[in-house]
């Protein structure tokens, strides 16, 4: 036990040694307010719902080499809220107003909307919806149609998920496609505890808080209370806002209705949306808020707490499972269901392009990283390995979101394809990875 708490210990150490080093690399500028209202649904962050590739074609790999093994690592499709407090904040306040004849006519439509989203999401906290599962076969069904020749074979399949009900029902509904696709694979499922640290991150990990974290903090909260001005909302629900203020905390409101809204995209069957309650520029400025929270929640700004440590056990698992893989030969898939808050942190660890580059600009965070690129509802992280016959050098290519993407700390001469000795050597060299194959 004493050992392995020095290893552990000796871990930490030279994962906080090379946070502040990381944020050296070239940043990848990843949005733009002009680019957000495109789509003005990637407000919602981590309830941005999943809308699959935006690439239709992928790069062919080096000629002789052939897809023997994918290592997948998802979220759990889109779900109701975790709770149900923001419709019963809202409804309450609005319903109050109502009875005292102070709604106006978007006032009644909001409370309209609110009690039939409510109706539908009641005791159904944190559930995953009918999107969710629906993302779930739909990038199954992918990745059976870019990898026939791997996945029509009768494989043994392993996978797990986190104890979430979500993430079971995923992890179902992922393997259920597979296996109508080729009915002849022989599927694994498993939610167990003894299996958590393969799946989810380590919160028995505490990495100790940076000096600058604080300040980080009292910068975001400003910009997040700022976002939440809630003057010219009170104008249009209510029909005297002064005499709506002794009982509606406006503020509050606003959160309230934000988090309805935005998750209102992962229930399309209710035909119901509030993001019009809201401007585009109110939704982008809680946007900011809620990005920054995440970035610096993770320890992706360079100087904050670094804990994407608690996600190194499930790197070690990926890589010592994918070594072993490599060693007996035989073609395999391994998939993990899991969650957002784990997501994120191993797509910083794993070095891609689109977790790394942040910077110590709280404002403006969202300029080098925006979370609805890296972890909407149903995000996935992809490891596809390939080998070619008489060789013992082994490619592999990395996907986010189903999209091909880079790793730049780690030099190729076959992009997007790396040699999977140097990405080892990589992580090795950033992590102190306890395996060393």
């Amino acid at each position: 036990m004493k050992t392995m708490m020095m290893i552990n210990r000796r871990r930490l150490i030279v994962l906080f040694t090379i946070h502040l080093s990381l944020f050296t690399c070239v940043a990848f500028a990843q949005t733009s307010k002009k680019e957000i209202f495109k789509d003005i649904n990637r407000t919602g962050s981590n309830y941005f719902a999943y809308h699959g590739p935006t690439a239709k074609k992928l790069t062919k790999a080096p000629a002789g080499y052939e897809p023997f093994y994918i290592s997948h690592y998802g979220r759990h499709g889109s779900r109701y809220m975790s709770n149900n407090e923001y419709y019963v904040t809202a409804i309450n306040k609005l319903d109050s107003a109502q009875q005292f004849g102070l709604l106006t006519a978007e006032g009644k439509d909001v409370l309209e909307k609110l009690r039939i989203g409510y109706a539908d999401a009641w005791h159904r906290d944190g559930d995953l919806s009918k999107l969710g599962a629906r993302q779930h076969r739909e990038i199954a069904h992918r990745m059976y149609e870019r990898y026939p020749e791997l996945l029509s074979q009768p494989l043994a399949i392993d996978a797990k998920s986190s104890t979430s009900r979500r993430c079971m029902l995923s992890m179902f509904n992922f393997c259920q496609e597979l296996q109508r696709q080729n009915p002849q694979l022989s599927i694994s499922m498993n939610a167990s505890k003894h299996d958590m640290k393969y799946v989810v991150e380590d919160l028995s990990i505490k990495p100790t808080e940076t000096p600058e974290s604080n300040l980080y903090e009292q910068q975001r909260a400003a910009i997040f209370e700022s976002a939440h001005d809630s003057r010219r909302l009170m104008k249009s629900l209510f029909t005297d806002p002064a005499k709506a203020e002794v009982f509606v905390n406006g503020r509050d409101l606003m959160e309230a209705l934000y988090n309805v809204a935005e998750d209102l995209q992962n229930v399309p069957e209710l035909g119901i949306s509030l993001m019009e309650v809201f401007t585009k520029d109110e939704l982008f400025n809680m946007w900011k808020g809620y990005n920054a929270g995440w970035l610096l929640n993770t320890g992706l700004v360079p100087g904050s707490t670094p804990y994407y440590m608690q996600q190194q056990e499930v790197l070690d698992s990926i890589v010592s499972t994918a070594d072993q893989v490599i060693r007996k030969g035989e073609p395999t898939v391994t998939l993990r269901f899991s969650h957002d808050s784990s997501v994120l942190p191993l797509a910083y660890l794993l070095g891609l392009k689109e977790a790394r580059g942040g910077k110590a600009d709280i404002p403006n965070l969202y300029k080098y990283i925006s979370i609805d690129k890296i972890i909407p509802m149903a995000a996935n992280i992809q490891l596809v390995f390939y080998r070619k016959a008489d060789s013992d050098d082994i490619l592999v290519k990395f996907f986010l979101n189903e999209n091909e993407t880079t790793v730049p700390a780690v030099k190729t001469d076959c992009a997007p394809y790396y040699h999977w000795r140097d990405v080892k050597r990589m992580w090795n060299e950033e992590c102190g990875m306890n395996n060393k194959d």
